[in-house]
């Protein structure tokens, strides 16, 4: 599948995903898949019919490469699980944070901030999202933190919003009430002018 002139398809790959091939290059994987003549990329993504990425391929699922190589009590087996939980979690966190803000915002109030923090949270799973290729667990899970972090920071941001929320509501209700009692009020004394004018 190379181009003439490419020694390695890895070559044409490493041209666009600059950042994954120096992760892999520095990671335990490069030394072990050069000692079993298996190439880099490919490994993992196919040739050909190149595999759109998705968090199934890492971890130990039925559709993850990295059981291909790795069994159950293995580093590498749990590294796998490890990493792919990290990414679970913060991807869960966003979907969590973005479903509250989304509440607050159709019920009228500004949460616009928030979903501008919340997209540093999808910036730090972009970037986890890459730094799989480095194959280093603690990596990838202080990559992840500070994004979890924004995530609590924008659920809680959301939950303060729909109290603001509620408590506009109250307010509007007990304002409403206030007005209908005056009103009532003002209707019944206009009627007793008239009745007494009558007489």
């Amino acid at each position: 599948a190379a181009p003439p002139g490419v020694s390695s398809v890895v070559n044409v790959c490493s041209t666009c995903h600059v950042f994954q091939a120096q992760l892999f290059d520095g990671s335990p994987h490069k030394a072990a898949f050069e000692a079993a003549s298996m190439p880099g990329c490919v490994t993992c993504h196919s040739n050909h019919r190149i595999a759109h990425p998705s968090d199934t391929m890492i971890g130990t699922g039925p559709q993850a490469v990295c059981t291909s190589c790795h069994s159950s009590g293995d580093a590498g087996f749990a590294a796998a699980g490890s990493m792919h939980d990290h990414i679970v979690t913060l991807e869960t966190a966003i979907g969590r944070s973005q479903a509250i803000l989304d509440r607050a915002q159709d019920a009228g109030v500004e949460v616009s901030q928030a979903n501008l923090e919340l997209d540093q949270a999808r910036d730090a799973l972009t970037k986890a999202r890459v730094n799989i290729h480095g194959f280093d667990a603690a990596k990838l899970e202080a990559g992840i933190k500070p994004g979890l972090s924004v995530t609590e920071k924008t659920y809680v941001a959301g939950q303060k919003a729909l109290e603001e929320s509620k408590f506009r509501r109250a307010g509007l209700s007990v304002s409403l009430l206030t007005i209908l009692a005056v009103l009532g009020g003002l209707v019944f004394f206009i009627r007793d002018l008239e009745g007494r004018g009558g007489h």
